[in-house]
């Protein structure tokens, strides 16, 4: 299965996956309580001939049918969690610091201070990235399973909840905004699908969502533009095109297609962005621990207008623009960062969310 992992998962996965349960779910029958699964993203490989990086941001099945006191397995092979809020909506990932601190200290391979010394920092919201709540969903109050996510291993990992009351319930991924399932609980030794029937329902419908891949690989893209990811639930973690080719001093729109994952273009020797990622990024890991964000996603590297590239940047080319997408930060949404090239050249970047398995590059003609 190809899934580029987010450069703050593999931190979240140690924190948070240590407390999902892994027992198999057991078969649903008409004399007792059951226990159903249902299946949260990607288990497998992708089929062959799906493009590079599509991944499956659902649940499979989308809507399901219980019995009140019957359990759910919610089973994951990659980054997500089990939510519930009372309603669909959107969880911020990031969060103005309450502490009301600020970014300090923090200077480029030329020695000379970001544009975002000095401004308010940001934090990982554990709403977002942590489990809270009981293991109990019967509408009175919110509940998660944290991110659920396979251990070093690679064996999917679990999380199972009760539903001892009828009723509906929403069911939504803090992690891919859009995400989301229902579960309907009817009375006790009312009629409901078969386990078969789910487990068919499932394959059926992660068969259409691979499916969908292969149109969006080809969307059109207009000119001087890059799409960063492609698609709904079914997203493709690329940029399109993968190479463009532009002249000096044309302005390029880097623009999110993707409602379910934030991208943000990152330019620059790979090493060092990974080392300022591990530098300036602490995901916590306790209740005490440290917790920021890395001010890169929040403010960019340039101040407000200045996102010029001539691979010169900060003395080494360095240059990575805001986050954007969905559930991310108060505020209104944004989903286009532009950057002009001034100088010749070839330019490699990725995005420095996802890392460098997600990548592409400008090539800057006279």
């Amino acid at each position: 299965m190809h899934r580029t992992v987010p450069l703050i998962a593999v931190l979240a996965m140690l924190l948070f996956s240590g407390s999902a349960q892994t027992s198999p779910s057991a078969s649903p029958d008409s004399t007792q309580a059951a226990t159903w699964k249902v299946l949260v993203g990607e288990q497998t490989k992708s089929p062959a001939g799906t493009p590079e990086g599509t991944t499956l941001n659902d649940f499979f099945p989308g809507a399901l049918q219980v019995n009140a006191g019957d359990k759910v397995t919610f089973q994951s092979s990659g980054f997500h969690t089990v939510t519930y809020l009372g309603t669909v909506r959107d969880v911020l990932g990031f969060i103005p610091d309450p502490a009301n601190s600020q970014y300090e200290g923090i200077n480029d391979s030329a020695g000379e201070p970001f544009h975002f010394n000095g401004l308010r920092k940001f934090i990982f919201d554990a709403a977002a990235f942590g489990p809270y709540g009981p293991k109990v969903i019967s509408g009175k109050t919110k509940a998660s399973s944290g991110v659920i996510a396979p251990s070093r291993n690679g064996k999917p990992v679990s999380a199972t909840f009760s539903f001892p009351k009828a009723g509906n319930y929403p069911i939504l991924c803090a992690i891919h905004p859009g995400m989301k399932m229902k579960v309907t609980v009817k009375a006790a030794g009312a009629a409901v699908q078969s386990a078969e029937e789910v487990a068919a329902t499932a394959k059926a419908e992660t068969q259409r969502a691979w499916a969908k891949a292969k149109p969006l690989a080809a969307t059109k893209v207009p000119a001087n533009t890059v799409f960063a990811g492609v698609g709904a639930e079914t997203t493709i973690l690329g940029f399109f095109p993968k190479q463009l080719r532009v002249k000096a001093g044309t302005t390029v729109s880097f623009v999110i297609k993707s409602p379910s994952e934030p991208h943000n273009p990152a330019f620059g020797p790979e090493t060092y962005l990974e080392q300022f990622f591990k530098q300036h990024e602490f995901f916590p890991m306790g209740p005490k621990a440290k917790n920021q964000v890395s001010p890169a996603h929040v403010y960019g590297t340039e101040p407000a207008g200045g996102y010029k590239y001539d691979g010169q940047n900060h003395g080494n080319g360095f240059l990575v623009a805001p986050l954007r997408g969905r559930g991310l930060f108060p505020g209104p949404v944004k989903n286009v960062s532009r950057i002009t090239f001034t100088a010749p050249g070839k330019f490699r970047y990725i995005c420095f969310l996802h890392g460098p398995d997600m990548s592409g590059d400008i090539v800057v003609t006279r």
